[in-house]
């Protein structure tokens, strides 16, 4: 059974997503800022009564040099944990702590996390929300299907990244 998150705020760096008993399971914060700043993702307890919020990564957004991500204690640079691929290298990959190759490919309005082996099977799935003028307003919502419920941190902070950087490349495509 896939695990679905949904988003408060359509914003992929402002947000919390919750799980289907509307509990927090992440927190995503960046200050609203004139230059790029600092992405915080949190990881929040599941015995909400005992333990405090769990920092599991940070992004610290750069503009003039690569955007650097600290994630299990280790500082990484972008082109080294995550790399442009695809057609016109649209795509992001990264291998996972079990070894494995994954691959994030954006679509306008969604994306999808794929096994890079060939068999392109579907490890999570993003769909953005809409107000609901044409169609039922929904919120964003990240599912995480079976075959990815092992490595669900590293799911959220890569899909926190790629679809920040899918937006940006969407609306500089839209502005001119």
């Amino acid at each position: 059974m896939e695990k679905r998150l949904t988003f408060t705020n359509s914003s992929p760096i402002r947000t919390v997503l919750k799980d289907e008993q509307d509990q927090p399971v992440y927190k995503i914060d960046t200050p609203i800022r004139l230059t790029r700043s600092t992405t915080t993702i949190t990881r929040c307890p599941r015995n909400y009564s005992e333990q405090q919020d769990e920092e599991l990564a940070r992004i610290h957004w750069h503009v003039i040099h690569q955007t650097e991500f600290v994630f299990q204690g280790k500082i990484l640079k972008v082109g080294n944990f995550l790399q442009r691929t695809g057609f016109l290298r649209r795509d992001w990959k990264f291998t996972a702590p079990d070894g494995r190759e994954y691959k994030w490919n954006p679509r306008l309005t969604s994306m999808e996390l794929i096994l890079n082996d060939g068999s392109d099977t579907v490890v999570a799935s993003f769909r953005e929300g809409n107000i609901g003028i044409f169609s039922p307003k929904r919120s964003s919502c990240l599912e995480i299907f079976l075959s990815g419920q092992h490595m669900i941190d590293i799911i959220v902070v890569t899909f926190v990244y790629a679809e920040q950087r899918r937006r940006e490349s969407r609306d500089a495509a839209s502005s001119g």
